[in-house]
């Protein structure tokens, strides 16, 4: 472009040798014609702004995190004159699209366009903006490059991943091995009610479900299993995206996961967050995670609800101390999440810190103040190769 603007005005100093030199129609025309040149290519790129259109779309507006997605963009010229030198420029911080270089320059002839089939993917759970995020233009002389902002941006929903653990290295498998043995020694009670979600399908009584035409299970005697709690960091830690974003992200899949991974061993979850109030799920079965997951994609962390609050709300409940192991996913372990800990250690109650953080020191000095198992996740890691 620095090339071609040095060439210009060399060209119209020359017009303006011949016009006081030589005169005539033919250097004032050659003066006119170099004069006109940047007048008309930035009506040129005026018009290309006006009319230039671009087509996006993407199966769903709701798209899982770190999963590829079919998307789908157009360039297109429905005009009758060239559109040169067009280059689009996409949202790349939170999301990537796969077969598409944003340094390629387009020329569309008039009626036509390019079309992309390609993978949309997201890295984090939120809400944001994907796709194209601006556009450069250029004149023909490449005398002016404009760029400008997608008139229609594309904003999706990102749900949270969930990722299937294969074990938990934090967890004693003793203590897997110990529920599975005390459910095993249950045993089920003659009286048959109605099945309800997230019941055990071995406790269906199939002849008294036949003869009463609906689904009946039969009562389990036996000491109740206690579950195990986990403590949901709610607050919001920054308001940056670049930030939260994957701070957030990873907090939900962790919980995600690990909700997943116990039911799956027939081991009830108690999760406890801060939305507004304190808030507890219950997880037992598929449907009720189902429902938690539901609550997790559209869960808003916010500064208000810090760990204290949330601590504290815990603390009061009397039933967290019937859990007989607790998870905390925190972003970070302040005196307040440390004081639990020790709480819950002379309850006799063991517990884990899951701690979401980049700072590899920042996980260690926090593990020298106290005396229980401490685990970084940074927030680009693989689960199953921390945790599982």
């Amino acid at each position: 472009m620095k090339r071609n603007w040095i060439i210009l005005i060399a060209l119209w100093i020359l017009s303006l040798v011949g016009i006081s030199y030589f005169g005539g129609p033919v250097s004032y025309g050659f003066f006119a014609a170099v004069t006109l040149v940047p007048i008309v290519s930035l009506i040129y790129l005026f018009f290309v702004f006006l009319r230039f259109k671009i087509y996006q779309r993407l199966e769903g507006r709701n798209v899982v995190a770190n999963t590829a997605s079919d998307f789908y963009i157009a360039l297109q010229n429905e005009d009758f004159f060239t559109f040169s030198g067009i280059r689009i420029l996409f949202y790349s911080s939170f999301s990537s699209i796969s077969g598409i270089d944003d340094s390629i320059e387009y020329e569309l002839i008039p009626h036509t366009g390019v079309k992309k089939d390609t993978k949309l993917l997201c890295k984090y759970r939120g809400e944001y903006e994907v796709g194209v995020k601006s556009i450069v233009i250029q004149d023909f002389f490449r005398l002016f490059r404009f760029t400008y902002r997608n008139r229609e941006p594309f904003r999706v929903r990102v749900l949270p991943k969930v990722v299937q653990l294969n074990n938990v290295r934090a967890l004693d498998p003793a203590y897997l091995n110990t529920m599975d043995a005390y459910k095993n020694a249950s045993s089920l009670d003659a009286v048959v009610r109605d099945y309800m979600p997230g019941d055990d399908i071995r406790s269906i009584h199939w002849k008294a479900s036949a003869r009463e035409g609906k689904l009946l299970v039969r009562n389990t005697i036996g000491e109740e299993i206690n579950g195990i709690g986990i403590i949901m960091d709610s607050s919001k830690c920054s308001y940056n995206p670049m930030e939260f974003l994957p701070v957030e992200n990873k907090i939900c899949e962790t919980v995600l996961a690990l909700s997943m991974y116990f039911i799956g061993h027939n081991i009830p979850v108690n999760v406890y967050s801060m939305q507004g109030d304190l808030n507890k799920h219950t997880i037992g079965g598929i449907s009720q995670f189902d429902e938690f997951y539901k609550y997790v994609s559209t869960f808003v962390f916010d500064s208000d609800a810090g760990e204290e609050k949330l601590i504290a709300g815990v603390s009061t409940d009397r039933s967290f101390y019937s859990n007989s192991f607790v998870v905390l996913v925190l972003h970070e372990l302040n005196e307040t999440a440390k004081e639990m800990m020790r709480l819950l250690k002379q309850n006799n109650i063991s517990s884990v810190v899951y701690l979401i953080t980049d700072d590899k020191d920042e996980a260690n000095s926090e593990a020298d103040g106290v005396n229980s198992n401490i685990v970084q996740i940074p927030t680009d890691a693989d689960l199953e190769e921390v945790i599982g």
